[in-house]
C-alpha cells in the first residue's frame, strides 16, 4: 500500500496515468451545498429565540410573576420551533445539505420530543392569583382566553401527542407507510392552524404588529415547504420522467434497479448528481403523492443517462422491488446528501453494512470509470456469505482499483473462510491502514445503530471527526 499521506490532486493523479488507466475530465465531486452543522444550529435558535426577542422588546407588559413569562416563553417557543421542523423536512439542499438526510430525520424528530412537553406545561404555568402558585386559571389579564383559544390549544396538543406517539411506534401501526405519512403531513398542517388560532387568540403578544408579522412569515415558509415537497418537485418530476430499465438480484435479498429517462419527454435527458448522492424515488403511479423512498446511486455519473440503485428487502415498498417490471414509470426528488468521495486521490476507507454498500459503489464504480488509483480499503457487513451483494463485481473492483477488501459476516457458512462477527473497534484497529491512518477519509453507511457504533470506535482509535462522513 503507498503512502497514505495525502498530496497535491495533480501529483496523486501520476501513478494512474503511468499504468495505463484511461481518464475521464474529473467532477467537483466534493462541491456541498447547505450550511455547516454548527451554523444550522445556530441560525434555528436564533429564529426560534426571535418572537420571544419581538415580545420582550416590541410589546413590554405590566410587572408579573416569573411563571407567566416562562408559560408565554414556552408557547412561543415550541410554536417557533415546529414551523422551523417544516422547513428541515423540506428536502432543502441549501440548508441541510451538510446534514445529510440520516441527521436531519434525527433532528426532526428530537424537535417533536422537545415540542410535546413543552407544549403540555405551557398551559399550567400562569399563575393562579388565589394560591400564587402555577395553575392554569387564565390570571393573566394580557390573555384573552376564550372557548376558542381554549378548544385550539387542547385540540393542538391533543394532535401533537397523536403524531408523535404514531411516529415512535410506526411499525406496529396497521397501515402502510405510505398512508401514514400521508396522514402525518395532514396533520402537520392541521397542528400549524390550531396553534396559530390559538396563539392569536390567547396570546397578548401575539397580538403586537410586529410579533404577528413574524408569525404570517414563518407560516407562509412552513406553507412554502408544503407546497414544494407536495406540488412543485412532483410538477418538475412530472416534465422528466423515467422508466424501469431492468431489476436484477444481486444478493440474497438485495437487488439492482436500474432506470433510464423516458423517451420523447422531459425537460433533461439525465439527472446529474456526485458519486454516493441519494434521490427519493416513486415506482409506478404518478409523481403526486407521498410514496415516495429514499435510496442512494450505486452506478457512476459516467453510466448516464442510466441510474441505478442497490435494494434490499426490508419494508413495505422494497418487498415489491422484484416484482418490479421494465417499463414501469419511475420519478427521481434529487440528487441530495454530502456522501460524496474528494476529487483529489486521498487515501480513503469505507465502512458498510448490508445495503449500504450502494453508495460505496456508486463511488468504486466511478473511480473506476476515471482510471482513480487512491489506495481504498472496504469493512462489508453481511448477515451470511449469500446476502453480500454485487460479490463478483466487488472482487472484481479488488483487481482494477487500488482496492482492498475484508467481508464481515455474522452466520458464515461451512465454506466461509473469511471474517466473522460484527464489525467492533477490535476488528477495526485489525483492518485499518497502519500508517497515516488520521489521514484518511472515512465513509461509514449502514444504518443507525452500525453508524453510530462505528463513528464511536474511530474516534476512540484517533481518527479525527472531521475525516468521518456518516449516512448520506
Amino acid at each position: 500500500m503507498t503512502d497514505p499521506t495525502p498530496d497535491s490532486p495533480e501529483s496523486l493523479r501520476t501513478a494512474a496515468d503511468a499504468a495505463g488507466r484511461p481518464r475521464t475530465r474529473r467532477r467537483p465531486w466534493a462541491a456541498q451545498h447547505g450550511l455547516r452543522p454548527a451554523m444550522l444550529a445556530l441560525a434555528f435558535l436564533a429564529l426560534a429565540a426571535a418572537p420571544l426577542a419581538l415580545s420582550a422588546l416590541a410589546y413590554p407588559l405590566a410587572p408579573r410573576s416569573w411563571w407567566d413569562d416562562a408559560a408565554s416563553g414556552l408557547g412561543i417557543a415550541a410554536f417557533a420551533a415546529l414551523l422551523l421542523a417544516f422547513a428541515l423536512s423540506g428536502r432543502y439542499e441549501r440548508i441541510t445539505g451538510r446534514l445529510g438526510v440520516d441527521w436531519t430525520l434525527r433532528l426532526h424528530r428530537w424537535l417533536a420530543y422537545a415540542i410535546l412537553p413543552a407544549t403540555a406545561l405551557h398551559p399550567f404555568l400562569y399563575t393562579d392569583p388565589d394560591s400564587g402558585g402555577p395553575w392554569f386559571a387564565g390570571a393573566d389579564p394580557t390573555l384573552p382566553v376564550g372557548l376558542l383559544s381554549l378548544v385550539t390549544g387542547m385540540g393542538a396538543y391533543i394532535l401533537l401527542a397523536a403524531m408523535v406517539i404514531t411516529a415512535l411506534d410506526r411499525d406496529t401501526l396497521p397501515v402502510r407507510y405510505e398512508t401514514w405519512r400521508r396522514l402525518h403531513a395532514v396533520g402537520a398542517l392541521m397542528l400549524a392552524g390550531l396553534i396559530a388560532l390559538h396563539a392569536f387568540t390567547a396570546s397578548g403578544y401575539s397580538a403586537h404588529p410586529a410579533v404577528a408579522a413574524f408569525w404570517g412569515v414563518l407560516l407562509l415558509a412552513a406553507a412554502a415547504s408544503l407546497i414544494g415537497v407536495h406540488v412543485v418537485r412532483p410538477w418538475r418530476q412530472w416534465r422528466a420522467p423515467y422508466v424501469v430499465e431492468t431489476v436484477d438480484k444481486v444478493g440474497a435479498d438485495t437487488w439492482e434497479l436500474r432506470l433510464r429517462p423516458r423517451a420523447g419527454r422531459g425537460t433533461h435527458s439525465a439527472l446529474t448528481f456526485r458519486p454516493g448522492q441519494f434521490v427519493w424515488l416513486k415506482l409506478g403511479g404518478g409523481p403526486f403523492g407521498a410514496d415516495d423512498h429514499p435510496f442512494s446511486i450505486a452506478t457512476a455519473p459516467e453510466d448516464a443517462p442510466t441510474i441505478g440503485f442497490t435494494i434490499r428487502e426490508k419494508g413495505d415498498f422494497t418487498k415489491a422491488i422484484g416484482r418490479c417490471r421494465p417499463g414501469t414509470p419511475a420519478y427521481l426528488d434529487g440528487p441530495h446528501g454530502h456522501f460524496v468521495p474528494d476529487e483529489a486521490e486521498v487515501p480513503t476507507v469505507y465502512i458498510a453494512g448490508g445495503v449500504g454498500i450502494g453508495p460505496v459503489l456508486g463511488h468504486l464504480r466511478t473511480f473506476r470509470a476515471e482510471g482513480d488509483n487512491r489506495p481504498i480499503t472496504l469493512i462489508y457487513a453481511s448477515a451470511s456469505p449469500a446476502e453480500i451483494a454485487e460479490r463478483a463485481e466487488l472482487d472484481a473492483l479488488a483487481g482494477e482499483l487500488n482496492l482492498t477488501i475484508h467481508y464481515v459476516v455474522r452466520a458464515p457458512d461451512a465454506a466461509w473462510r473469511g471474517r466473522t462477527g460484527r464489525i467492533t473497534r477490535d476488528l477495526l484497529d485489525a483492518t485499518l491502514p497502519v500508517q497515516g491512518r488520521a489521514d484518511c477519509r472515512y465513509f461509514v453507511c449502514g444504518g443507525e445503530t452500525l453508524e453510530a457504533a462505528v463513528y464511536r470506535d474511530l474516534r476512540a482509535l484517533g481518527i479525527p471527526a472531521r475525516r468521518i462522513v456518516v449516512g448520506s
